[in-house]
């Protein structure tokens, strides 16, 4: 939803999430010990051509259960199970079982003789805005991560719906989840599988807005049964036939905006914070919504400023106020001040030091500071493609430093093969700096070819203009 930094600098551009995160919430039990858990119970489910992972259910005689998505199994192929204590084994193909009424849910069976920890049942039902939550899984390789490794994402409940959103979807939450966890185990504070890890929601451009999606255990309880499992009454019924709450319009209005119903979602938003004038998230996202959705700049910023009086720890509120003053009030200094307290209050977000250290080197001329921003995102995060499109720019045009900036731009490729943005700035080095003018013009069509097909057409002007301006034009290039 919210704008590219690109508006600042159009070498390079990168996706400010709108990942919400609430206060923190004592657990019973530590991030360490919960991720344990989450190793011992998580499996991941693949093919050669897919990635999923899946939660171990049930263990009777020599078979065992997995819960998964229906999408991580829906071509019914020869799927291969990695166990906990990396064993593989062929999936019983003919086990797979989806769930009635279109509902994103599914189980496959694999045989083994060894001792493999199940899943305790928890309740989704209880769980509330703000509570801690685990998600854990088995993320994607790239050409960077060559091998799948088990991860586990502490973050908050953000809306626990009582209506059952499309494919049985109705849980929403602020982790930071990756391709490949689809399929995982949501656990509570206490260890316990309350919830299927889905999908992450995205906006009408295809950008993660930061937000996910999981189908809460109570669902599968109503449905277990014909798909063949037992359950005994591990799992409290879905609440029915309750007053609306302001979490279910905060529910239903994620998948709204995601879709591009920008005035549906409003109306959703706006009907949750009359039912709780005190739901900073919500503010949070209707703030991002009319800012740079509705372009509505003053009813952002005030939704950002009651979001933050609100609940003053929320960081990401201070994010996309600060993202709303660099590009639409030019207040720089005042853009600064607030991802300097959303540092403070949260320091491991990579995406924050991201965006202060182009604004320090973009704005204020300030390139070692940039740098030693992006430096540290990278710390943070280092397979994120954008930090090292950034700071190979600033290398490559700031500090004369050529070959290192040329060393982050292939880097920042080799993560992510699709980035437009980073085949543009590597051209522009490879044509300027270092007077390869064949690579350059490459890179540069390769660049308006993803600009083009990813839809960004505003970034395939620009880069057609700049390669008319090496003298080569559509006509004679093919692209």
């Amino acid at each position: 939803m919210l704008p590219k930094i690109s508006q600042w600098t159009r070498l390079i551009g990168i996706s400010a999430t709108i990942a919400l995160v609430q206060p923190n919430i004592a657990a019973a039990k530590s991030s360490v010990e919960i991720a344990d858990i989450g190793k011992a119970i998580t499996v991941s489910i693949s093919t050669p051509e897919s990635l999923g992972s899946g939660v171990i259910l049930q263990h009777q005689g020599n078979i065992y259960t997995i819960l998964t998505t229906a999408s991580v199994v829906k071509d019914r192929a020869k799927y291969k199970i990695t166990t906990p204590d990396n064993r593989s084994y062929e999936a019983i193909s003919s086990s797979i079982r989806t769930a009635p009424g279109n509902i994103d849910l599914a189980i496959i069976k694999f045989k083994s003789t060894a001792n493999y920890l199940t899943a305790k049942l928890g309740n989704c039902n209880i769980l509330e805005s703000g509570m801690s939550i685990y998600v854990n899984g088995f993320p994607g390789t790239t050409k960077a991560i060559t091998e799948s490794v088990f991860l586990s994402r502490e973050g908050q409940v953000s809306a626990n719906s009582t209506r059952v959103l499309e494919n049985g979807y109705s849980l929403i939450y602020s982790n930071q989840t990756l391709p490949g966890m689809n399929g995982g185990a949501i656990l509570n504070s206490d260890g316990e599988l309350v919830a299927i890890h889905g999908k992450s929601d995205k906006d009408d451009n295809g950008n993660q807005t930061g937000l996910n999606l999981g189908i809460p255990i109570n669902q599968f309880g109503m449905v277990a049964r014909n798909m063949g499992i037992e359950l005994d009454g591990k799992v409290a019924p879905i609440q029915t036939n309750t007053a609306a709450k302001a979490g279910d319009y905060f529910a239903s209005a994620v998948p709204k905006i995601g879709r591009g119903d920008s005035m549906g979602g409003l109306t959703d938003l706006d009907r949750a914070i009359q039912l709780n004038p005190n739901y900073a998230l919500a503010y949070s996202l209707r703030g991002a919504l009319k800012a740079f959705k509705l372009i509505d700049t003053q009813g952002g910023l005030a939704d950002f400023n009651r979001a933050i009086a609100l609940d003053p720890r929320f960081s990401l509120s201070y994010q996309h106020r600060g993202m709303l003053k660099a590009l639409k009030l030019n207040d720089i200094q005042g853009a600064l001040a607030d991802y300097s307290r959303a540092i403070l209050l949260d320091s491991k977000n990579a995406t924050t030091y991201v965006v202060r250290g182009t604004l320090k080197a973009t704005k204020l001329n300030d390139i070692q500071g940039g740098v030693a921003d992006l430096d540290r995102a990278i710390s943070l995060d280092p397979n994120n493609a954008d930090s090292y499109s950034l700071r190979g720019v600033f290398k490559a045009t700031k500090l004369n430093d050529t070959q290192g900036g040329l060393a982050d731009l292939n880097r920042a490729i080799s993560i992510d093969s699709n980035n437009a943005m980073a085949f543009k700035a590597r051209s522009v080095v490879k044509y300027m700096k270092l007077n390869d003018r064949a690579g350059g013009i490459a890179d540069m069509k390769q660049s308006a070819r993803l600009s083009k097909k990813q839809g960004d057409l505003a970034e395939y002007q620009l880069t057609i203009d700049q390669l008319k301006a090496w003298g080569i034009t559509s006509n004679s290039s093919g692209f």
